[in-house]
């Protein structure tokens, strides 16, 4: 993702890729070119060598058992704050594309409710502040209001912000939430992302969220796309189905990205990253051989019922759960959940992953 007005000159060709990959095979490195910059890996596998060189530097990037030396010097280096940051992926990708780029990559503020994602991403991530404080307590002025004494605190504090990042939470808004969807008060919580803008004005953002966002009925994202343009952002939004983009998932995201210095290109740019699709195998085949040593690495407990519908599918060669073998809220009445109770095929990208993908019942 292009983070600042400077990576993408206009002079760029806007037909050639982003990212082109060639071999050099005398010095066993598979190098990538990110427009004009070259980062490698060091360590290359002529196994890894597949549909295609993209196909093989990201897995090999995947595995590494190392993180990759940070750029530093550069003039600027590139100041991220994550908000609803998770354990801290979007930062990966921003750091990783600053990385690619000969940028310095410089995360400074993470805020999450969830303190094991916060102590994650603290790992991933040291010397970031990552507050035990809500996003709506340290953002407590309304859109449109004067700051209040805390959120001048916190505009001090992190100072010049090139890039804002966000995932609100999603759950309010999908599909699969029979109890609170389309009217979850969480759902609020992405016109934070808005009043952030306000506050500290960030250079760039970008903001992921279900697709079905958008039905809200307090039109929570139409209104923070105003806010964001009322504060002079250009912005663009779009659906990007992220299989598209080498996510081995069948995951597709509604993505808000505004900028004060460009004018974002969403259709361009995903154009330009599309690659080839990856499959379950690209992403954890070399899983299979890891003994269970950790809780990462240990399957999650199941039920003696469970253990025989899992049984069931091996012995039958099946992917999907027949409704006979089912619990009776399946077995008895029509339904749309077709997937969950089932397995996972190597040779296809997986479903969406959610937090419940190490339940049977809520996954494969």
């Amino acid at each position: 993702m292009v983070t600042s007005n400077e990576c993408l000159p206009p002079e760029v060709e806007t037909d050639v890729p982003l990212e082109q990959f060639r071999l050099r095979r005398q010095d066993r490195e598979l190098v990538r070119e990110v427009l004009d910059h070259k980062t490698s890996t060091t360590r290359f596998d002529e196994r890894l060598i597949g549909q295609d060189l993209s196909w093989a530097w990201d897995q090999a990037w995947l595995r590494r058992k190392e993180r990759f030396p940070d750029r530093s010097g550069s003039a600027a280096p590139v100041r991220i704050v994550d908000l609803f940051s998770g354990c801290g992926g979007m930062t990966l990708g921003v750091a990783e594309a600053c990385r690619a780029l000969g940028l310095e990559a410089k995360p400074i503020f993470a805020v999450d409710i969830d303190g094991d994602a916060r102590a994650v991403f603290k790992r991933n991530f040291p010397g970031v502040s990552t507050p035990e404080t809500p996003v709506e307590e340290l953002l407590d002025g309304d859109i449109g209001d004067r700051p209040t004494p805390r959120e001048r605190e916190l505009a001090a504090e992190l100072g010049h912000v090139q890039v804002l990042l966000g995932g609100p939470p999603c759950q309010g808004h999908s599909n699969l939430n029979n109890h609170t969807r389309r009217h979850d008060a969480k759902n609020s919580l992405m016109a934070r992302m808005a009043r952030f803008a306000e506050i500290v004005k960030p250079d760039h953002i970008i903001i992921e969220n279900v697709p079905t966002a958008v039905n809200d009925r307090t039109q929570i994202v139409d209104r923070t796309i105003g806010a964001l343009h009322n504060f002079h952002y250009t912005v663009e939004h779009r659906v990007v189905d992220l299989s598209d983009l080498g996510v081995p998932q069948r995951r597709r995201r509604f993505v808000i990205v505004a900028s004060r210095r460009i004018s974002p290109k969403l259709v361009e740019i995903e154009r330009r990253m599309r690659t080839t699709v990856r499959d379950l195998r690209w992403a954890i085949g070399d899983l299979t051989q890891i003994k269970s040593e950790t809780t990462f690495d240990t399957p999650a407990g199941i039920s003696d019922t469970n253990r025989r519908r899992i049984d069931f599918l091996f012995e039958h060669d099946l992917h999907d759960l027949p409704d006979s073998e089912r619990p009776d809220c399946h077995r008895l009445k029509k339904h749309s959940y077709c997937a969950v109770y089932g397995r996972l095929k190597w040779d296809s990208p997986a479903q969406t992953v959610t937090t419940g993908f190490n339940s049977i019942g809520q996954g494969r």
